[in-house]
């Protein structure tokens, strides 16, 4: 599972298959506009850069609470 967020120019969600915690650009699936993370918006209420890391794999909204569980496939071999 990724963890998903709503653009805040065409409003769909996407979804990250790594997270991004350098604060790089992120890319929207639909209409390819750039956003920076503070920019993104929780998929259920809409919070504008909603996320707070609870530990290395669950990010928790800190307005609604929505939780999102994060795998890596960085350190998968196969």
């Amino acid at each position: 599972m990724a963890v998903c967020w709503r653009c805040p120019s065409c409003h769909e969600v996407s979804c990250e298959v790594d997270v991004n915690a350098t604060g790089q650009p992120l890319a929207c699936d639909h209409c390819e506009r750039i956003a920076l993370p503070p920019q993104t918006l929780c998929p259920v209420c809409d919070t504008p850069n909603p996320w707070s890391r609870r530990d290395s794999l669950h990010f928790i909204c800190r307005e609604c609470g929505n939780s999102q569980t994060f795998y890596s496939q960085l350190g998968a071999t196969g």
